[in-house]
């Protein structure tokens, strides 16, 4: 397996995991009794982190199709 597909299957995976994990602490922290602020921004930046990696997923550079 090449360099490249490796990172870039590495680079996916951590847009999942993040995207998951943010989604999944926003949604826990707005059900709970007790909001608590510190997680709701914890979560967003961890959303922050997840759109970051997809936009470095986006701005990978591609084959030409001829």
């Amino acid at each position: 397996m090449s360099k490249k597909f490796m990172s870039t299957l590495l680079l996916f995976a951590v847009f999942i995991g993040f995207m998951y994990w943010g989604i999944s602490l926003l949604i826990s922290t707005i059900n709970s009794p007790k909001m608590d602020g510190e997680y709701i921004v914890y979560s967003i930046l961890l959303l922050v982190c997840a759109g970051y990696a997809l936009i470095s997923l986006l701005l990978l550079p591609r084959k030409k199709m001829r």
